[in-house]
């Protein structure tokens, strides 16, 4: 995985359920929409008093050929990079991906 990098064109916000779908019908290659539904006291920490009730901090886009990762981190969005699905040499996203749904879209992988 590569080191984060602030993501270029992301809110200084947590997303809405709403805008994290958006990125399913916006990007045309995106086939799925993962999120983490986190605890309430991990909500309590990471989450700005303001942010919306369905608020979102960590998003996995899929396309055919890989997982983009994206988390909401100290006021920012971090860009964790691209996992290539044909990459044998990386773990599985399936391990990181039980703690995740499918918010909009459908999976092809799982």
């Amino acid at each position: 995985m590569e080191q984060p990098e602030p993501a270029e064109g992301w809110p200084d916000r947590p997303l809405s359920e709403a805008e994290a779908k958006a990125h399913r019908t916006d990007e045309g290659d995106v086939i799925a929409v993962w999120v983490m539904d986190h605890t309430s006291g991990i909500r309590s920490v990471v989450m700005p008093p303001d942010a919306p009730d369905d608020a979102v901090v960590d998003v996995v886009l899929e396309t055919d050929t890989g997982f983009e990762m994206y988390s909401f981190t100290r006021g920012r969005w971090m860009d964790y990079g691209t996992q290539l699905k044909d990459d044998e040499e990386s773990p599985s996203m399936a391990g990181t991906l039980e703690s995740y749904r499918v918010l909009a879209g459908e999976s092809t992988s799982f």
